[in-house]
């Protein structure tokens, strides 16, 4: 079971690491700013720190970052008492308290994740979320190497979402109640987004989430993310299958990937962007986005594939 306490370890632990400069954490601004034809709004961070950051094939294949013990980062050895899943904070944090769960025996990052891990994504969530803070938090998963992820060792990330901030997966699921997808009933896609991504609403009482429940959700809507990789693969023969996993205590969202950088601006996503989290390294690129951010839909879509809402199952074979 994960401790009642997490939250406060969590933070415990962020503020110690901060202090003796353990983390490499350096934020100097943020803005909110509304694409005016999508209605999608972005949270543009300018964080230079992530150049310090090594990306996806830069790290030394021998060597495995996210096995190493490093007890000024480590929150939990064992997340839920399974010896799964440790919790350790992310040694280049975008907000803070942003944390890793990382499998203790190692897993590839391309693997699917299994209902256990899901499940424990899930709890974690509703331990760190705080209404009456209004703090909410979300899990992703960036798997294959056009995802954004960085390393090969399995790992989900925790952060908090930015405060006052409304992912355009709120705004689709608002009023919708759970569902499982079929060929009547399809994930939601909003049509006026470019890039292809497939939402489900979570029950509303945490209760009702169960291990099998989410599986369900996460497995059906994988189902639909590799039907592009299976459709472009003719086109595209050296694809390879990627993906980013968004999920929240309101939702779980996957969003097909088929580039890690847009050639545009040379700017690149993990999952958080396809929530409306950007993160920007150079401050040129940041002030071109705060000016016109109706480009970022066309970014997004670069690195990912087109939108089907409203197209049937049988025209895409899944």
């Amino acid at each position: 079971m994960i401790p009642a306490t997490v939250s406060q370890l969590v933070n415990d632990k962020f503020q110690e690491a901060q202090k003796n400069e353990n983390v490499v954490f350096k934020k100097l601004e943020s803005k909110i700013v509304k694409d005016s034809e999508s209605g999608m709004r972005f949270f543009v961070s300018l964080v230079p720190s992530l150049n310090e950051k090594p990306e996806f094939g830069q790290t030394d294949a021998s060597k495995d970052p996210l096995a190493e013990n490093e007890p000024e980062l480590l929150v939990l050895d064992d997340l839920d008492g399974s010896g799964a899943l440790k919790l350790v904070l992310n040694k280049f944090p975008i907000t803070e308290n942003h944390s890793l769960l990382i499998t203790n025996e190692f897993k590839d990052q391309m693997s699917a994740l299994s209902p256990e891990e899901l499940m424990t994504s899930y709890k974690l969530i509703t331990k760190m979320d705080n209404e009456d803070e209004n703090k909410r938090h979300m899990i992703i998963y960036n798997s294959g190497p056009q995802s954004g992820s960085s390393q090969s060792h399995k790992h989900l990330q925790l952060i908090e979402l930015p405060q006052k901030f409304i992912p355009f997966q709120d705004i689709l699921t608002n009023g919708k109640d759970h569902f499982l997808p079929s060929i009547k009933d399809e994930p939601l896609q909003d049509n006026k987004v470019s890039f292809a991504h497939f939402v489900l609403p979570l029950p509303e009482e945490s209760e009702e989430v169960t291990e099998d429940l989410l599986a369900m959700c996460y497995f059906s809507l994988l189902q639909r993310t590799l039907t592009f990789f299976q459709d472009w693969l003719n086109e595209t023969p050296d694809l390879i299958k990627s993906y980013n996993l968004l999920l929240t205590k309101k939702w779980i969202c996957l969003v097909p990937r088929s580039n890690i950088k847009a050639k545009t601006l040379d700017v690149g996503f993990n999952a958080l962007g396809y929530a409306g989290i950007l993160l920007i390294k150079e401050k040129e690129t940041f002030d071109k986005i705060v000016e016109t951010p109706n480009v970022v839909n066309d970014l997004l879509f670069e690195c990912g594939f087109q939108n089907t809402a409203g197209v049937k199952p049988n025209e895409y074979n899944y």
